[in-house]
């Protein structure tokens, strides 16, 4: 939960409210590993807040977005979310959609490299890798 309430104090801090849809997206966001779609969020959160509109839903992200509180990965079939914003690499299964989020150091230094081939000043990196995933590549065998 510290997560949640260092993104509640910065919401704060920059002035803006912290209402029962932001808060309950956050938690949700917060809690899956699944990447789900605006829509997703939408039938979910409806749930516990049946008046949030999807106009709603997507100013939220779009706002949590800009603040770099919430990833959006596009993919086929749509923009998917995400709460994990350190860096990591997405891969995602070119048949079903299924991302899975992993962890690898070695993005950083890939990062470095590449900032100092390029002479960019690098300030955030996004990995996706296509392919199949478990599931589905039983399917190709």
């Amino acid at each position: 939960m510290q997560q949640f309430e260092q993104i509640i104090k910065s919401l704060k801090e920059k002035g803006l409210r912290i209402t029962p849809q932001r808060t309950a997206i956050m938690h949700y966001l917060l809690n899956t590993t699944e990447h789900p779609t605006a829509e997703q969020i939408h039938r979910k959160i409806r749930q516990s807040h049946p008046m949030v509109s999807l106009s709603t839903i997507y100013k939220t992200l779009d706002m949590l977005r800009e603040r770099g509180m919430v990833n959006g990965i596009q993919i086929q079939g749509g923009l998917r979310f995400e709460a994990y914003v350190e860096e990591h690499l997405n891969l995602i299964c070119i048949s079903c959609g299924r991302i899975k989020d992993v962890g690898e150091d070695s993005i950083k230094e890939i990062r470095k490299r590449v900032a100092s081939k390029s002479r960019y000043r690098i300030l955030k990196s996004s990995f996706e890798l296509f392919g199949y995933c478990d599931v589905c590549k039983s399917e190709f065998r």
